[in-house]
């Protein structure tokens, strides 16, 4: 927004936010209109230009919203909704239950939030409780005015902005109180459906587990039962391995209509603080072969909010720069043959810890990286990475920490006890990717195709020359490769 945009302007660009998803995969759209504060002139709650001085005191987001306001536009939904049905896409409105943002600055934050201690987790530091029935009526009401408010084809309720919801030792009672919050909610759908004349769908976002879910106190596999939400969206900050097989086994016949749609957000890591990794279209399209192999009815992007021809600057494992548009990273994610028909990338990654509490996998060993890998002590670690390639090369790629005899260390490799073929490291990038420098050496195998297993396979790394070292990494690259063209497109 500039000094010469007009209330006109403003209208075509919002409208084309909405054009540029036609021609990618897109066929919903989530709008988010909360934070702690709504996005919309609100008569339930705070806008987010209700400061002050909202001409000195506003910056970032906020600050557009209040840069609309002035030019006549208290409602960027009341444009965007009408346009998707325009455009044949599905709208919906997604609320952020707990939102964890600037929950600290009175200017961002609800001012119900800092006026009411007493409401919040953590002895009045956290975010809200919501233990306390005056959390809850806060949030329905926002929700009976969405519901009043816009045409939509659903509500998403997203509990994973931010979890936790109740102080540890109220989760066990709290979870019937949440799960009756839903049934309020699914009312209050059923009766804005009525109203419009076609369904108003429910989904909900919840951890990547059923366990972990149930133990923030979401019963979410029982919400799917009884016909509580229409969509069921597991899923971490980047993390690829949301067992959509174990959630349907749970959920059982009664919750059949419930799609699970497994999410992911643009960024993963596989230690905490420690190597990061932004978007590809490497990374989605192995999530997207991975959870599509897994029975997922569709997939779900979280912050995916750049436009199509934003372009995307990286390093590759090589060392090499790159730049991919979102709109193609949007089309990777369309369907298991497009996914699979170039390379893909699985990575073994962690839960986010902010947002979820500490993993126990039940597939791998039970820990979190950084793993020691000791000489006489192999390293077992499993990762999923969907179907099983029938051509083309498997390679596993090992990172690294630093330690004196790195440099002339050499480890081993077995997938399945199958032994993996050493090739050499890839090159560190002059400018690695955010934490890349935290792995000193990254390691290459490659595993004869034969044995590879469809969905998880074992990974055993052992040391065959050099003392204990530590793993802070560790992916599988899938190049399919065609008689016509070589190594596919990657």
């Amino acid at each position: 927004l500039g000094k010469e945009t007009t209330r006109e302007m403003a209208v075509a660009a919002l409208r084309q936010l909405v054009d540029q998803y036609e021609g990618t995969n897109v066929s919903h759209l989530f709008w988010n209109v909360n934070y702690q504060r709504a996005a919309y002139r609100s008569k339930v709650w705070p806008s987010y230009w209700d400061v002050p001085a909202p001409e000195t005191e506003l910056t970032a987001w906020a600050r557009k919203y209040y840069e609309l306001h002035r030019l006549g536009i208290d409602d960027v939904f009341a444009i965007v909704i009408p346009r998707c049905r325009e455009r044949g896409i599905s709208p919906w409105i997604s609320l952020r239950m707990n939102d964890h943002h600037y929950r600290d600055n009175p200017l961002s934050v609800s001012p119900f939030m800092v006026e009411h201690p007493e409401l919040r987790l953590a002895g009045g530091k956290g975010l809200f409780n919501y233990a306390k029935p005056e959390v809850r009526r806060h949030y329905l009401a926002l929700i009976g005015e969405v519901l009043g408010r816009y045409d939509v084809d659903g509500l998403e309720l997203d509990w994973m902005r931010s979890a936790p919801i109740f102080e540890e030792e109220e989760t066990a009672s709290g979870r019937p109180v949440i799960s009756e919050f839903m049934r309020q909610v699914r009312a209050m759908a059923a009766a804005a459906g009525e109203r419009l004349g076609h369904p108003v769908r429910i989904a909900a976002r919840v951890s990547a587990t059923p366990e972990l879910a149930y133990g923030l106190g979401f019963d979410a596999v029982e919400w799917a039962k009884q016909g509580l939400i229409d969509i069921l969206i597991p899923g971490a900050s980047g993390y690829p391995d949301v067992p959509v097989e174990r959630w349907r086994t749970e959920i059982g016949t009664a919750g059949k209509a419930c799609l699970i749609m497994p999410g992911t957000d643009r960024a993963y890591s596989c230690v905490p603080g420690g190597p990061g990794r932004g978007l590809s279209r490497e990374t989605t399209r192995g999530f997207t072969a991975s959870m599509l192999d897994r029975g997922a009815d569709g997939l779900y992007l979280f912050n995916h909010f750049m436009s199509v021809d934003f372009s995307l600057r990286r390093m590759t494992p090589e060392g090499q720069k790159k730049q991919e548009l979102m709109g193609e990273i949007l089309r990777d994610a369309g369907d298991l043959a497009s996914a699979t028909a170039k390379s893909r990338l699985h990575v073994l990654t962690l839960i986010n810890a902010s947002t979820h509490k500490p993993l126990s996998r039940t597939e791998g060993p039970g820990l979190s990286m950084p793993f020691p890998v000791l000489p006489q002590k192999p390293l077992l670690l499993r990762i999923h990475t969907g179907p099983k390639p029938v051509i083309g090369r498997y390679l596993v790629r090992v990172g690294l920490a630093k330690s004196d005899d790195l440099a002339d260390t050499r480890l081993t490799a077995r997938l399945n006890s199958t032994p993996c073929r050493m090739l050499g490291d890839l090159p560190q990038p002059a400018k690695p990717d955010t934490g890349r420098d935290s792995i000193q050496r990254f390691l290459q195998f490659e595993a004869p195709l034969n044995s590879v297993l469809r969905g998880y396979n074992d990974i055993e790394l052992g040391i065959e020359k050099g003392g204990p070292q530590t793993v802070v990494w560790l992916e599988v690259l899938i190049e399919p490769k065609t008689s016509e063209q070589g190594w596919a497109d990657r």
